[in-house]
């Protein structure tokens, strides 16, 4: 999928999103005005409950399916699919619960706790994202020709996956449920503080996640610098050899 289709099909995802997000209220008020069954008490509860409950879960799922295949499908085009792929899989389903309890309330997002609250995860596929949506068809750069980008990318990427698994409180339960296997839910949750405590250099803190975040868009920026510093030529030559 090159980018300019890319873009297109992650907006319309956003848009999915969004507009499902936002507007459930007022399509329940259309459906109201439309059938007249507010005239009638109790006769409006069927129309709203399918609304909520089948509607709008449905929308949001295809619009998280929608972003998910599209950027899937971006790193299939880049030859990016096998090391990349898995990654931005774990990034999707850490980010799954903030992205649901944003469509659940998409006023959150103004306010400041929230935003503070941000999964790791969503942060770095975020920046993941963005960085696919810029890079321009006359010179796809798959993630820097610099061996040393290239190794400061797949090492924060790695650790933004890790940072996803560790992270994420609803894992254990999520995995038990979905697989029907009570004993890697249990597994999950014992190894997830081990893992939190050596991400975090057993400060506790999130400060060495948000600086392996920080240097995560500074490598993806630097990569974009490099691509529109390089001659045409070179851009030509780099991408054939990364398509191979």
């Amino acid at each position: 999928m090159f980018a300019g289709r890319y873009l297109w099909w992650m907006l319309m995802g956003i848009g999915i999103f969004m507009f499902t997000a936002l507007s459930r209220d007022y399509i329940t008020w259309l459906v109201m005005q439309l059938s007249g069954c507010g005239n009638m008490a109790g006769a409006c509860e069927p129309a709203i409950l399918t609304i909520s409950s089948v509607l709008k879960p449905a929308c949001i799922w295809t619009a998280i399916g929608v972003l998910f295949m599209a950027t899937l499908l971006r790193l299939h085009y880049l030859s990016l699919i096998w090391f990349w792929g898995p990654i931005v899989a774990v990034w999707f389903v850490a980010s799954t619960p903030v992205l649901l309890f944003l469509a659940a309330d998409a006023t959150a997002l103004t306010r400041p706790a929230t935003v503070a609250a941000l999964p790791i995860a969503f942060l770095f596929l975020a920046a993941f994202v963005a960085y696919l949506m810029l890079t321009l068809e006359d010179g796809d750069m798959p993630l820097a020709a610099s061996v040393p980008l290239r190794f400061t990318l797949g090492l924060t990427a790695v650790y933004g996956a890790l940072a996803g698994v560790a992270f994420m409180s609803e894992l254990s339960r999520a995995a038990g449920t979905l697989l029907d296997m009570p004993a890697l839910s249990v597994a999950i949750a014992l190894v997830q503080p081990h893992l939190q405590t050596a991400l975090t250099l057993g400060t506790g803190s999130m400060a060495p996640a948000y600086a392996v975040l920080a240097a995560f868009v500074a490598a993806l920026a630097a990569s974009l610098l490099l691509h529109a510093a390089a001659p045409p030529a070179r851009r030509a030559i780099t991408l054939r050899r990364s398509r191979r």
